[in-house]
Order: C-alpha cells, then structure tokens, then sequence
C-alpha cells in the first residue's frame, strides 16, 4: 500500500501546480474536492484489490477517515467570526470605522499617525479573514490619492496600500476566532501559543514590504498602477457618514472582541461571545437574515473545508506518510534536517494559493510528525518555534496568490497589473517573518523565565535582531535598486539574486535558532534557504513578464 500513498500525493501536487499555473481552469475548492474523490476512489481500488489492502471492509471505512480530516474548532470559530464580521458590515459598522478614521486625520496626531493606525488595524481587529475588513477599507485607503481627496501622491498610495494589503492578508493568523495558526496551536496542544510570534512579525513585517515597495517596486514599475499622479492639486475633503447603529454595532464588536480575547467569561469556547455578539448587533441594528448574509464572505470557510477533505483524504491513502519519508530522504541528503526544514517552512509560498488553510491543513499534520510523537527529527521545542515559522509563512501565503489570493483586492483597488505586489509579499513571507516569528518563540516563549534571561533583556534581544535585519534589508535593496536602475542586471535576475540572498539568511538563521549551531547545519539550512528562494522565483510566472516589459523599455529608450 505504500506506494498507493505516493501516488495520491502526487495528483495532489499536480493539482494544486497545476491550479497555481492557471492549467486547470477551476476554483481551488473545486479542485480539492475532486482530488479528494479521486484519491479516495484510488485507495478504494487499492483496498479492494491488493492482498495486504484489507478488502472491503477497509475501503468502506475510507469516507470516514476522510471526513476524520476535518478540525472542527478552527472551522465553526471561522464561521462564528464571519457571523459578526457579516452582522457588522450590514449594520454600518464599517462605515463607523471610515468616519472615525476621517476624524483621526484632523486630530493632533495628522495623516502619518492616522496611517500608522490604518495599517495595522487588520492586526488589531484580529478578524478570521482580512478579507473581511480589506474590502471595507481599500476604499477608504485609495480616497486619500490624488484622485480623491488628494492627501498622498501616487507614490505613497502605492506604499500604504500595499503595506495595509500585507497586514491584512496575514492577520488571519493571530486571530483568536478560528484563525489560521488555530491549526498549528491545535496539533502543539495550546490554543493562543502561536499568536505572539505571528503578531509581532507581522507588525514589522508591513513596514518591510513598505520599505520593499519604496525602494524597489515603485522605482521598477512606476507605469504598471494606473492611477493620475496629481500631487500638486489641493486636498479636497470627501464626507463620511455612518448611522447610530453603524457605531452601536461597533462598540458590541469591540466589546465582543475583548471577552473573547481576554476570557472575560471564563472558560468558555471562543464561538460563544461571537455567536451572542452577533445576535445583539442583529437585534440592535433590526437585521433579518438576509442583510447578515449579504455581510459574510464565504471563501475562506470553504477553502478550510476543502483543505482539511484534501489533506483527509491523504492522511487516508497514505499521502502523508509518503511525504514524510519525502522529507526525511532529503534530511538524509546533504541538505540534511536543516537544509529540509528551511524548505518546508515556505513551502506554502513556493505554492501560494487563495487561502492559506488549503495547505495549512495538509501540511501541518507532517511537520507535526517530525517531532517526538513521529519520526523524532525535532524536539519538542525546537517544533514549537519551527511551527512558528511555518505558521506565519503560511498566514500571509494568500496575500501573493494568483489564484484570487487577497493580494489581487489590493492590486485591484489601485489599479496596478497583477502581480505588481506579489514580490514585496513573497519577499518578506521568506526573508523576514519566518525568522522574526522564530526569535520571539525562542526567546521570548522559552528564555524568559530562563535564570540567566530577563524579560526585559529577552525584550532587548528581540528588538535588536529586528533593527539588524531591517538594516540589512534596507541596505541590500537600495544595492540592488542601484544595479537595475544603471542596466546591470534585469528585474528577473534582480529577484533571483534578492531571494538567494533573503533565503540564504532566513535558512542560516532557523537552523541557529533551533540549535543547529554547527557551520555545516547553518551552511545546509542556508542552502536550503536558497533553493526555497529560488523556487518562488521560478514559480511566479508574472516575473518573465516584468522582465520582458523592463527589456522593451530599454531597448525603446536605447
């Protein structure tokens, strides 16, 4: 039956290639649920069939241990999640925000601390989905260009749009209502212990991509966002309006948030304040059920279902132990176990799809059987702040998706060709977040109550890991923006170049973290880094076009 398992693994690999590359015109869901059917109709055959297969009772239990794949927790905490996010938006909750907002603008604070607030509310708000609050907001962003209310140029929309995008496209995976690092916090046995290393990566991790964006994109691509740069033209001020319910319907959400963050009530299941939240705005606002549905977006809960069915129908055929010999061949190469895990930490943005809970689901469960309860490759903390890692790349993996991923509502919003922020996104899910994610794992997590560690020195510990790797970063892009600019290299040898590099480190750094301090496991996981790198390159098809496009308009120029 082994082999059985490699080959389901396989169709799955292809499919989801397959997807990524636009091969298979259908939705990602579509095709998971069919690669769960045809996976379950092989290992039936299979079952039927072979001599060590275990005949016909073994293929009728296969449907269930499929539907055994499905986590209900992170899945009703979703829906719960987007039954307030829906019952706020068809309240004016959302419109509330946008006034709020406005008025912050003219507070003692101005236009960069109101920025600052923007950006990083996605992380605050902590919904299930940036969608959610992405598409209620995008607007709002975009009414401050010189189109509009003429408060930032192009270039600033630009930067701000695409930080936001990156905060919100990620915060899905500190949130505490059916979140995405719900799946890793369930397989470690400790709801809430991923959230810490996922909000503070993150919360740097926006200014990266901002920095990304300032030093590269907009310098490369200024013509790909087709917007009128009307710097020079006055600001004009644009009304906002909420109704009363809209703020009432704010403050029930606010307060809703806090019980469930806090455990204001005990013990109780996450679901719980949600669901009663809900029905308050809904009674408050007189919202009937139609109004609520109109609110609530439904991919991300769908995209879970049909990852958990995919990766079900795996763990049932024997795909996962197929994967895991995978990984532990290559940790037997000279990649070795820190070259192979530098690799698995990104893999989900090598394959970037719509929701991150899609591969989440299915590849969660093997890193899980890295450690002590499977083959023993980790140990118990060195998972943890592996699973970290993994966890964060994963969450923001949807932001740089071609397939209908959150990046393109931001792409979208400004006009800009798709793809145009695909590079600041993967960039950073490679190079910085992953590392950022695994330091305050370590550290903080497992050092501070450490005799030798103080809260207070593993704080400073942090912070100075974090200023070192801005500065690098700041450095490496100005380098490799020079280069393009002057004609030595191309956009597409510029990114081959700025991912080895990002790889190399992000690679060298987790096999340190995680007490592989000799130089040959720094080396391999330094290498594996880079072959991590190298592998998003090759896999975003928009990068030939760039380049293409770049080389046109040297020769035009020439």
């Amino acid at each position: 039956m082994e082999y059985v398992g490699f080959i389901t693994l396989g169709i799955f690999i292809l499919a989801v290639v397959g997807t990524l590359f636009k091969k298979i015109p259908l939705p990602l869901q579509t095709v998971m649920i069919l690669v769960t059917i045809v996976n379950v109709i092989i290992g039936g055959v299979a079952h039927l069939t072979l001599h060590e297969g275990g005949g016909l009772a073994a293929a009728k239990l296969l449907p269930a241990k499929v539907m055994g794949g499905i986590i209900i927790h992170p899945l009703t905490a979703l829906l719960a999640g987007l039954l307030i996010a829906g019952a706020l938006s068809a309240s004016g909750g959302f419109d509330a925000i946008k006034v709020i907002i406005s008025k912050l603008r003219k507070s003692p604070i101005g236009m960069a601390g109101t920025v600052a607030i923007i950006v990083q509310l996605p992380l605050m708000s902590a919904l299930p989905c940036g969608r959610i609050l992405a598409a209620a907001l995008l607007p709002v962003i975009f009414s401050f260009g010189p189109e509009e209310m003429g408060v930032l140029n192009k270039r600033q929309l630009i930067i701000l749009t695409g930080a936001y995008a990156r905060n919100a496209f990620g915060s899905c995976g500190p949130s505490p209502l059916g979140g995405v690092g719900a799946i890793g916090e369930g397989f470690l046995g400790k709801i809430g212990y991923l959230r810490a290393p996922q909000a503070f990566s993150l919360l740097i991790g926006t200014a990266l991509v901002a920095l990304f964006l300032k030093f590269l994109t907009t310098k490369l691509y200024p013509d790909d966002v087709k917007v009128k740069d009307e710097s020079n033209t006055a600001s004009r001020d644009i009304k906002v309006t909420a109704p009363v319910k809209g703020y009432i319907s704010l403050g029930i959400f606010v307060v809703t948030l806090v019980v469930a963050l806090f455990e204001v009530l005990g013990k109780v299941p996450v679901q719980t304040p949600l669901v009663l939240g809900a029905i308050l705005i809904m009674i408050v606002a007189k919202l009937n059920l139609e109004d609520l549905m109109s609110g609530i977006i439904l991919m991300p809960a769908t995209a879970m279902v049909s990852g958990f069915l995919a990766a079900g129908s795996l763990a049932a055929t024997g795909g996962f132990d197929a994967l895991g010999l995978i990984f532990n061949g290559v940790a037997g190469t000279w990649l070795g176990t820190a070259g192979m895990i530098a690799i698995l930490v990104q893999v989900q943005t090598i394959l970037p799809l719509s929701c991150s809970r899609i591969l989440t689901a299915a590849f969660v469960p093997v890193l899980y059987l890295l450690g002590p309860a499977g083959t023993g490759l980790l140990t118990a903390t060195q998972l943890a702040i592996v699973m970290s890692a993994y966890i964060i790349n994963a969450t923001t993996s949807c932001g740089p998706s071609p397939l209908g991923g959150g990046g393109m509502m931001a792409e979208g919003a400004i006009r800009a060709e798709t793809g145009y922020l695909r590079p600041a996104f993967s960039f950073a899910s490679l190079a910085f977040m992953p590392i950022l994610a695994a330091v305050v794992m370590k550290v903080m997590k497992f050092n501070t109550f450490h005799e030798a560690t103080t809260s207070l020195g593993a704080s400073l510990n942090v912070i100075l890991i974090t200023v070192v790797l801005l500065a690098v970063n700041i450095v490496l892009f100005k380098i490799l923006a020079n280069m393009v600019t002057s004609g030595q290299v191309t956009p597409r040898i510029l990114y081959f170049i700025l991912f080895s590099i990002g790889g190399a480190i992000s690679g060298g750094m987790l096999a340190y973290l995680i007490d592989m301090t000799s130089i040959i496991q720094i080396v391999q996981g330094a290498i594996g880094g880079v072959i991590a790198g190298n592998l998003m390159v090759l896999m975003t098809p928009r990068g030939q076009e760039y380049s293409l496009e770049y080389e046109d308009s040297v020769e035009m120029k020439a």
